[in-house]
């Protein structure tokens, strides 16, 4: 939870032990903090919905953003920051992002950072990592997840030109996932509106990334790590989104414009995130790849 740090005077989120400083633009944002830093950057006038993000500055190249999966609620306090320590070994400046969809109500356990009916949530993380990497002088930028959150790294990546998503067994259409998680979500989220299906008429680029990405050419890049193991998720999400961008989804490999590869791995069975080694050897290769530089792991694993 969110407490007054007694001795210092500022905010302080004691469960993840950093300052909270709230801005009004990510233009406030403070890169040159010794220490990792949590940010409150002000949603749009009307928006009910804030960017909430934990940073911790490095002089490197590169900026990774991550974002985290579905939660159960009864067992996370929000707001929830993924990959910390993992994302610590490598050479780079980490940006964590929370879904701050999830603060509409305690039954959404998965937003997919999609916002609201007037808000597009996803578009507005989109111009703070555009802010942060311009004004944290990274040239580099990376986003990365699994699952819902995988689907967020490949949603706001569309939006950033030149930028790379690494993004692991996630969801491709909203409406394809678990039922009762869809519908807590568009109860909260989209009010208005009856079922997720009746969303995606009115926003379907928001709530389906095959939508999303199928015009052929796109200004960003993609790594699709799909867990062969997870067969729910094979036949619902990532054969058909292979399948719009030209690829068998039974050998995977390098879409025709060059920009989108599937990566098909063995992990665990079922749905469940990638072990941290599989998740940083992941982003070095995308990096390497689309890239075209190596991004190094650090000595000190980030601490």
């Amino acid at each position: 939870m969110n407490l007054q740090n007694t001795t210092t005077g500022l905010a302080w989120d004691e469960r993840n032990d950093v300052e909270i400083r709230r801005v009004a633009s990510a233009g406030e944002i403070d890169h040159k903090a010794a220490e990792p830093v949590e940010y409150v950057v002000s949603g749009r006038p009307g928006g009910p919905l804030d960017v909430v993000a934990l940073y911790a500055p490095r002089v490197s190249k590169t900026l990774i953003v991550s974002f985290h999966g579905s939660l159960v609620r009864s067992k996370f306090t929000l707001p929830r920051f993924e990959w910390r320590r993992t994302l610590g070994n490598l050479d780079a400046g980490v940006l964590m992002i929370a879904d701050t969809t999830l603060e509409l109500g305690e039954k959404v356990q998965l937003g997919w950072y999609i916002g609201t009916t007037e808000q597009d949530l996803a578009e507005e993380i989109a111009t703070v990592v555009k802010q942060v990497a311009a004004d944290g002088g990274y040239e580099h930028i990376v986003l990365a997840g699994s699952s819902g959150g995988g689907y967020a790294a490949m949603a706001i990546s569309r939006r950033i030109p030149g930028s790379v998503a690494v993004s692991f067994s996630p969801q491709t259409r909203v409406g394809d996932y678990t039922r009762w998680v869809h519908q807590a979500f568009v109860n909260a989220a989209f009010p208005s509106y009856a079922t997720i299906d009746e969303v995606e008429t009115d926003f379907a680029g928001r709530v389906n990334l095959r939508r999303l990405y199928a015009e052929p050419e796109i200004p960003n890049y993609v790594r699709y790590v799909q867990n062969s193991n997870d067969l729910g998720h094979i036949e619902e999400h990532y054969a058909p989104f292979a399948q719009v961008r030209s690829i068998d989804p039974e050998t995977g490999g390098i879409d025709p414009t060059g920009r989108f590869r599937f990566v098909l791995e063995a992990m665990s069975k079922g749905h469940e995130p990638p072990a941290r080694h599989r998740f940083l050897r992941n982003i070095q290769e995308a990096h390497r790849e689309f890239l075209g530089v190596e991004l190094s792991a650090v000595a000190d694993g980030g601490k």
